[in-house]
């Protein structure tokens, strides 16, 4: 096949909807799309220039579990183009020690604002914030299990298992290092995601997702606002419903044990 190229790739944002003024939070795999002439960098040329300056792009840029956390300099875990779109000179990465979120467009300073005083993926969080503006969601070659606003679903639901850690040694605290140095307390870290493809179902019967074809790659949008809706009624009919059936899986174990008791 043809590279894809940076028309062709705006070509296909726009025919999704995405367009100027679009704010968006895109979870990709780069290598799902296949051959790019100019790789990972024209992928982001694109999605900025579709959205524009009115627009606001937003990655998750996640270090998980560390013993540290400094903003300019600690790796992306989420895909090599939340790595370069956390190098760009014009990106606002938010301090956030292990689910922190890089931004760039209108907008992008106060949606990084205060995130290490909220949870990570929780109520009023960036992820949050997006789906209030009316913000969607692109799943780039990637499925719901990627979808991090599924755990915002969660939040919303007031389900009991929030507090519990994704394994026994997860720390209760991490350290922001660099410019800004302080010790972060987290609350309600965000667990397993291996369920979250059920989320998809009940998305499709709500007429919610625009489907596409990037490249190799089959992508979803999808309003923000309407995964939060979904998710809090899917865990109206089923409150495990997002827990996985690994026996091994700390967190969906532990979950299980407290909604059932």
């Amino acid at each position: 096949m043809e590279p894809l190229t940076r028309e062709s790739l705006i070509e296909s944002f726009n025919s999704l909807g995405i367009r100027t003024g679009t704010r968006l939070v895109v979870h990709s795999s780069l290598r799902n799309l296949g051959p790019i002439d100019g790789g990972a960098d024209t992928v982001l040329d694109a999605l900025i220039s579709c959205i524009g300056s009115e627009g606001l792009l937003v990655m998750p840029t996640f270090t998980y579990q560390n013993e540290g956390f400094n903003p300019d300099i600690s790796p992306s875990k989420t895909g090599i183009l939340s790595e370069l779109l956390r190098k760009r000179p014009d990106a606002v990465r938010s301090l956030h020690p292990t689910h922190s979120i890089t931004a760039i467009g209108d907008g992008a300073v106060a949606l990084c604002e205060d995130h290490f005083l909220k949870p990570g993926l929780g109520i009023n969080s960036p992820l949050d914030l997006v789906a209030k503006m009316g913000g969607g969601i692109l799943l780039l070659g990637v499925g719901h299990t990627s979808n991090s606003t599924v755990h915002v679903g969660e939040a919303y639901a007031k389900m009991s298992y929030l507090d519990i850690p994704f394994r026994p040694s997860y720390p209760i605290s991490i350290p922001i290092l660099g410019s800004v140095q302080m010790e972060v307390e987290l609350l309600d870290p965000p667990g397993c995601s291996r369920a979250f493809g059920v989320i998809e179902a009940l998305l499709r019967k709500r007429s919610a997702i625009q489907d596409g074809l990037i490249g190799k790659a089959l992508v979803q949008w999808i309003s923000g606002e309407e995964v939060i809706s979904a998710t809090t009624e899917l865990l109206r009919m089923d409150d495990a419903a997002l827990l996985c059936s690994d026996p091994t899986c700390y967190r969906c174990s532990k979950s299980r044990e407290r909604l059932w008791r």
